[in-house]
């Protein structure tokens, strides 16, 4: 138990619910990848093929400029990768605990008033789970 009174559940599988966290993880990923690719466009072409400049610095600046081009080609996949694993990890917050929530649910449906939920101190829906329990153990009280 942490100090909060949270159980501390360690989940091994990121995926739990491919189709809902890649639907949350687009939502982080797709705009992210937009933006950066609009500045992208917005420096390379807006600026550098808008201003007037003579052959001498040209010569000097397109090469750097290949560098530039040459250095985001390495860079950008790590950074998608990171961007990737980072939603991943938040997505897993929301939606990690939803299908164990779901089993420990159906056997309060069931009548099983001794179950309580687990929650991980990091999950989102810890606020939640710990009202559901509350509402357990009264109606195990009642009983």
């Amino acid at each position: 138990m942490t100090p909060g009174g949270d159980v501390m559940i360690k989940r091994h599988k990121y995926l739990v619910n491919r189709e809902i966290q890649f639907r949350y993880m687009r939502l982080v990923f797709i705009p992210l990848a937009l933006l950066l690719a609009a500045l992208y466009w917005f420096i390379y072409y807006s600026v550098f093929r808008q201003m007037l400049i003579p052959e001498a610095v040209a010569t000097t600046l397109l090469p750097a400029m290949r560098q530039v081009n040459a250095g985001l080609l390495i860079a950008a996949p790590i950074f998608f990768i990171v961007i990737f694993r980072a939603a991943l990890i938040y997505s897993n917050r929301l939606i990690g605990p939803i299908p164990r929530l779901e089993r420990e649910l159906d056997r309060i449906v069931a009548g099983d008033y001794s179950v309580r939920l687990k929650v991980r101190s990091k999950d989102e829906l810890r606020g939640l789970i710990g009202k559901i329990n509350k509402i357990v153990e009264a109606q195990a009280i009642l009983r």
